[in-house]
């Protein structure tokens, strides 16, 4: 007879449970809730012994009862306030994960999606948040709680108008202004480029008043963004003096000091040793030492960055995705088959969007903030996605494929009508943001998918201007190297990892040019950075707007201009131009000869392609 061997091994997810019990659970022996009910009890009493803090008692007692019940609902709550609070991520979420798996009343179900939701945000993974919020909402569509959770993680997965409206929603079913719900509201108009009414929303909040750190780091940068640096550094250095340990108030007050020219207070304000410091953190430091001309010691904290956000954080380069639709869209979108697709009419009297392409640190930002402080523009940022409209695409041509072979579904019927459907919600979206106001001829947009989608735009916008902002790609690696914002697919994290990217988007982007009638201009940075005006007058006589605009060079080069809002988060450190980006590469590489090396053979040939010859 073979003996039976039960395995008694514990769950590699870290759970404390046995296998058998947690990650491999065979959910159809699960006994059901009726006949559980006799360890109620033991449930509760695991939860009181929560609450009195007694956390060893309360876990022996939690592991108890979910070996005989592993779905018994108290105690799972227990281990899972356990976990967390012992700061084990894996675990946590796989018991935050089970819980909002079981069934019940729907109150208990979305309170347990809610709390999954939350946990997840509090890691920052806002785009994995959005499942379990999304189920919470539609169980409980009137839970004030809910809603806010919604905001949050909309706002922060880009969808920002949807997230404010939930966030508005959230205050409707309180009845009241809740300080938490306003602070978040704040940051969502911040990123609207509504600074007055963030600040309105802070000062609602009184969050100076309150123990929300983020939110006065919030109101500090939206101080920043609108002009008011002393405001900003009077926020932070008094919250900084509550908390003189917040590590987020001090990476704050650090690049403020950056952005006020000021790279000494920079490196006292994070000092040695590199190992102490965060991603961020040492991105800033080797700003700081940058700006001091010492290029060799700014690189060992940028790769310290870089090496964090792949060890620690568990960032890597994922092209695949991006690799496929290159290849799928350089195989549908053809000259033959998108000569006969419909375009929208032109619109008169709207403003017209002229778009901006560059891969990210190439220049569009200085661009827009120059083309901002002329008469007739406003700039559009990254505030309604062309991208966007992609899910739409199919619901408006009645196609049951998706984006973008649902686009032939538009030779024909209402399909003809889609074109300009989209184009309504584009133009919708930024007037809703105010800024199609009085006197504004065009509206600048740089969102960093456009390149993906010129296709599009053509056929919602046949005349738009594109202005691709070309740089040295050498220079483009670099100023990647030293930052940590996040791109797509994860190409921030290493200057191979961005030199990939770099080369294919700049291949797509050569396909549409070769199967697309656009209208295109070329503007190297280098000009924009030493020969603004001519230029730019350059630029305006391309989309058509008065060159007579023009302020004097001087005004030009100190580029700071007062704009009427909404304004874009990059004009917060808007800097008076100045040379230093540009072939800031060979001062860097005459220091650190292989500094290049593992970029330099793929950039090559984009390099010469661009006209900046052989890299010397």
């Amino acid at each position: 007879m073979t003996e039976l061997k039960i395995d008694t091994g514990l769950c590699p997810c870290g759970s404390g449970l046995r296998r058998l019990r947690c990650c491999d659970l065979d959910t159809a022996a699960i006994p059901e809730a009726a006949n559980t009910a006799l360890l109620d009890g033991k449930g509760q009493e695991a939860t009181n012994l929560f609450n009195e803090k007694k956390y060893t008692e309360a876990e022996a007692l939690a592991l108890q009862v979910l070996d005989v019940a592993p779905n018994q609902r108290l105690a799972l709550r227990v281990l899972f306030e356990i976990r967390k609070g012992q700061n084990r991520a894996r675990p946590a979420e796989v018991l935050a994960r089970r819980l909002a798996a079981l069934p019940g009343p729907p109150p208990m179900r979305a309170t347990a999606n809610s709390q999954l939701a939350q946990y997840i945000i509090g890691q920052g993974r806002y785009a994995d948040a959005l499942a379990p919020a999304a189920a919470a909402l539609l169980i409980t569509p009137k839970d004030a709680t809910v809603h806010h959770v919604m905001g949050v993680v909309l706002t922060e997965t880009g969808q920002i108008q949807a997230g404010e409206r939930h966030y508005q929603k959230a205050m409707a079913l309180l009845g009241r202004e809740d300080p938490l719900v306003l602070s978040n509201l704040a940051w969502n108009l911040k990123l609207q480029g509504r600074l007055d009414e963030a600040v309105l929303a802070y000062e609602k909040a009184q969050v100076t008043r309150s123990e929300n750190k983020r939110g006065i780091g919030g109101y500090a940068q939206v101080e920043m963004a609108r002009g008011n640096s002393a405001k900003a550094v009077a926020l932070l250095d008094e919250a900084m003096g509550r908390w003189p340990n917040e590590r987020t108030l001090r990476l704050l007050r650090a690049l403020a000091d950056l952005v006020l020219g000021n790279p000494e207070a920079v490196l006292e304000r994070l000092p040695e040793p590199l190992d102490d410091l965060l991603a961020a953190e040492l991105c800033a430091r080797g700003q700081a030492l940058a700006r001091q001309g010492r290029p060799a010691e700014a690189v060992i904290c940028y790769a310290n960055a870089k090496k964090m956000m792949r060890e620690r954080s568990g960032q890597t380069y994922a092209p695949e995705e991006f690799v496929e639709k290159a290849k799928a869209y350089k195989a549908f979108f053809t000259a033959d088959r998108l000569y006969p697709l419909p375009r929208a009419e032109p619109e008169a009297n709207t403003p017209q969007p002229v778009f901006l392409l560059g891969f990210p640190r190439s220049g569009t930002s200085l661009l827009e903030q120059m083309l901002a402080s002329l008469p007739g523009f406003a700039p559009g940022d990254e505030f309604s996605p062309v991208a966007d409209l992609t899910a739409w695409l199919p619901r408006l041509a009645d196609s049951d494929q998706p984006y973008p072979e649902a686009m032939d579904q538009m030779l024909y019927g209402y399909g003809l009508d889609v074109p300009a459907q989209l184009r309504t919600r584009y133009q919708r979206a930024r007037a809703k943001l105010g800024l199609a106001r009085p006197g504004v001829r065009f509206i600048t947009d740089r969102t960093a998918s456009n390149p993906w989608h010129l296709p599009l735009i053509k056929l919602l916008f046949p005349q738009a201007a594109i202005i691709h902002v070309i740089r040295h790609p050498l220079d483009i690696m670099l100023s990647v190297l030293s930052q940590d914002k996040r791109m797509e697919a994860n190409a921030h994290v290493s200057m191979p990892a961005a030199a990939r990217h770099y080369g294919l988007t700049m291949d797509l982007l050569k396909h549409y040019r070769a199967n697309l009638t656009l209208r295109y201009l070329p503007v190297r940075y280098e000009d924009l950075a030493r020969e603004p005006a001519s230029t730019l007058r350059r630029v305006l006589e391309f989309i058509g707007a008065d060159p007579a605009a023009l302020p004097h060079e001087a005004t030009l080069k100190a580029n700071a201009s007062k704009l009427e809002g909404p304004l874009p988060a990059h004009f917060a450190v808007r800097e008076a131009l100045h040379g230093r980006g540009v072939f800031r590469y060979r001062e860097y590489e005459a220091v650190l000869p292989n500094l290049f090396s593992e970029v330099r053979e793929s950039l090559q040939p984009w390099i010469a392609e661009l006209g900046y010859g052989a890299a010397p």
